[in-house]
């Protein structure tokens, strides 16, 4: 008997709670209900879903954000509201994800506040406006179904609950990302030293062992936005600082290791015979990347909020650093090292876009993909250095037209109002990208008195690799 006294004081007590915060919302100052005159849409990048008027076409009041679109109803909707700025989660019809409409956070048709987020009005099993409210029988559906998957979440006590609303459209003002990054190598797998001067070679080393894009290099991934226009925003980023390096090396305690650069000891007289007889051969390879774009992205809307889209168009700079490094040693009085650096600067002007999935209020994911015609100038530089060829270094230049790409894979899960969790995978391609090489024919060349610029080794190249980051919304 004394459980039910308490259970009628707490549900009245609770309904207390919800006629005071019902009237605390219609009890707003009538500034706060004036037509918004001044209103500069163009400049906040205001987007309505497709289909809807543009919120200057409505004369009137501000409809608060989420309230369920009810025309029939007394206290609701346009007759409470007449006109003014509709919110993004105004059209709830077709858009609830089980919490009473599109805006998960705000007053839909059950009249809850504060439903997501880290705020979570289910959290501890009681919301804000108390048991017996609408809310209840959301915070106790503890089965898995997609369409309840908001109220699931904040049943279970998550802080870390998804907020937003399904009509939001896509927005940051600052994202960061650790990058982590592998790449292809563009020069084969060549047999480079032999134990032993027969044919066919007895091959221990090769260029495939020194591969140094199998690793995952950490990087950096930043961006920033500015709003330009009516879902429109120029976006700057910066992708790289990764950095890859690999070596491999063959030893011998006879000194019979052999270069292919003498085709393993075989060659004819007068070849250079510094990288044969060796205890020591080794390759080393070692790359680095930078990626800048500056871009113009426009932004739209889809009906019903469960797609959105965007384009983009701009300039992008890529930078890719590839240097292969090839040594000999038989004694400090005979020895061999060559070292060819190959820079790849792909500047010019690129386009795309992206479509983002709703799949529920603060959950989202995207795929976006990019394509640019850049103009790449190689810069090389080949250093070679032996117990007989004086220390030498060759500089040339390349320049070529080639195709870029780029294609995302993104995640986005939104804590609050100004954070959110981002996750992606990103692939880039790019053709005709230089590589640094062991010349053969350069190199004897140099022995011989009579330099030849070094041949281009090109060939197209993948960066592949995931990130994890945080998006900011001020």
């Amino acid at each position: 008997m004394h459980r039910m006294t308490q259970s009628r004081i707490f549900t009245r007590f609770s309904s207390l709670r919800a006629f005071a915060a019902c009237a605390a919302l219609f009890a707003l100052p009538a500034a706060a209900q004036m037509p918004m005159a001044n209103a500069d849409y163009d400049a906040s990048g205001y987007v309505t879903p497709a289909g809807m008027n543009h919120p200057s076409m409505y004369q009137g009041g501000v409809v608060p954000a989420g309230m369920a679109f009810s025309p029939g109803m007394q206290g609701n909707g346009p007759t409470a509201f007449p006109g003014g700025v509709t919110p993004v989660g105004f059209m709830s019809g077709g858009q609830c994800d089980g919490n009473c409409g599109s805006c998960d956070p705000g007053f839909g048709s059950c009249g809850g506040i504060s439903r997501g987020g880290l705020i979570g009005s289910c959290r501890n099993g009681d919301g804000l406006l108390g048991r017996g409210s609408c809310f209840e029988a959301f915070c106790d559906y503890w089965s898995i179904d997609p369409r309840y998957l908001g109220s699931n979440l904040h049943g279970l006590g998550s802080n870390l609950g998804p907020y937003g609303e399904i009509c939001g459209l896509r927005w940051y003002d600052l994202s960061a990302e650790a990058v982590f990054l592998g790449h292809t190598q563009g020069v084969g797998n060549m047999a480079v030293t032999s134990d032993g001067s027969e044919l066919p070679p007895n091959v221990v080393l090769t260029l495939g062992e020194a591969n140094d894009g199998d690793e995952l290099a950490a990087g950096v991934r930043l961006s920033g936005a500015l709003i330009c226009g009516v879902g429109g925003n120029v976006e700057a980023t910066y992708m790289g600082g990764n950095k890859w390096s690999a070596r491999a090396q063959a030893t011998s305690d006879t000194n019979n290791l052999y270069s292919f650069i003498t085709d393993f000891g075989t060659s004819p007289a007068g070849a250079l015979d510094d990288v044969d007889e060796s205890s020591l051969q080794s390759i080393g390879v070692e790359s680095e990347l930078h990626s800048i774009e500056l871009n113009y992205r426009r932004r739209s809307m889809g009906p019903r909020c469960r797609f959105q889209g965007s384009w983009l168009v701009g300039l992008r700079y890529l930078e890719f650093d590839n240097e292969m490094q090839y040594s000999t040693f038989n004694s400090p009085a005979r020895f061999f090292n060559s070292s060819d650096r190959v820079t790849n600067h792909m500047f010019g002007a690129q386009a795309g876009g992206d479509v983002w999935w709703n799949i529920h209020s603060g959950i989202r994911l995207g795929m976006g993909l990019k394509g640019a015609w850049v103009q790449n100038e190689i810069n090389r530089s080949l250093t070679i250095d032996s117990n007989s060829i004086a220390n030498t270094v060759i500089n040339d230049t390349r320049r070529g037209g080639d195709l870029m790409g780029e294609f995302e894979l993104k995640f986005i899960w939104q804590f609050n109002h100004s954070w959110k969790f981002r996750s992606a995978y990103y692939a880039i391609a790019a053709e005709d990208v230089g590589f640094g090489s062991i010349d053969k024919t350069t190199i004897l060349s140099v022995a011989g008195g009579t330099a030849v610029n070094p041949s281009y080794v090109l060939d197209d190249l993948v960066i592949q690799g995931i990130s994890f980051g945080t998006e900011y919304n001020w």
